[in-house]
């Protein structure tokens, strides 16, 4: 199987997870992985569990019992650890798939704050560094991607109504182009944050930076 897409559902609030599923891996391969109450959600939803992974200290003894009889492979981890149950599970995803284009991580946002501020920055950690463009932080009214320095094209997605930029890093060069709200080359010597812009008539907006990461965020109300 020429694996496409790996899907992470995180145990935290994924409202229309499933329809954000299958709007977003289409008819491509798909390696589900279920992170703690996430692996019990992707069961009840219908989805395959590949891979249950986590304490599953939100899930009680019937639930949990519930997902090890569906997932193909359950793998759980001590309550007390160095690195988050989603840690665990993307390290999961690399090891297993190198090749895959797309990381889809639902159910990261909108819940603990101190959770979704390690997820945003996951990519600045070396040994996450190479998926930084494969890595998508989805939920029902945003989708986050990141992009390193260069030229990029950006596409409105279907639903979505404003178009923003955070920066994970200092930026130099950073420039917006055919957007409601163009930006001509700025530095950015500390992180920034560029919100509320909007494409033009659907038009593609471009994207230029000459260093760092930036966070490109597509959301609605």
């Amino acid at each position: 199987m020429k694996l496409m897409k790996i899907v992470i559902l995180a145990g935290g609030p994924a409202t229309a997870f499933d329809t954000l599923i299958k709007a977003y891996t289409g008819n491509t391969d798909t390696f589900f992985i279920g992170v703690d109450r996430g692996a019990y959600q992707l069961m009840q939803a219908g989805f395959p569990v590949h891979l249950a992974i986590g304490d599953f200290d939100s899930l009680n003894l019937e639930e949990y019992k519930s997902v090890c009889a569906y997932a193909d492979d359950v793998q759980q981890s001590p309550a007390e650890k160095d690195d988050t149950d989603l840690e665990l599970a993307v390290l999961a995803a690399m090891a297993k798939f190198p090749d895959a284009t797309d990381i889809l991580i639902l159910g990261g946002l909108g819940g603990r704050f101190d959770h979704e501020i390690q997820i945003f920055y996951l990519v600045l950690q070396t040994r996450f560094s190479e998926l930084l463009s494969k890595i998508t932080l989805l939920d029902a009214q945003n989708v986050i991607r990141f992009v390193g320095p260069g030229t990029h094209r950006l596409i409105k997605l279907p639903q979505m109504t404003y178009l923003a930029f955070a920066s994970l890093t200092p930026v130099i060069g950073f420039s917006i182009i055919q957007a409601k709200y163009d930006l001509p080359k700025t530095d950015f010597p500390s992180n920034f944050s560029l919100s509320s812009n909007e494409f033009v008539d659907d038009r593609p907006v471009t994207i230029d930076f000459e260093t760092g990461i930036v966070a490109v965020i597509q959301s609605k109300d």
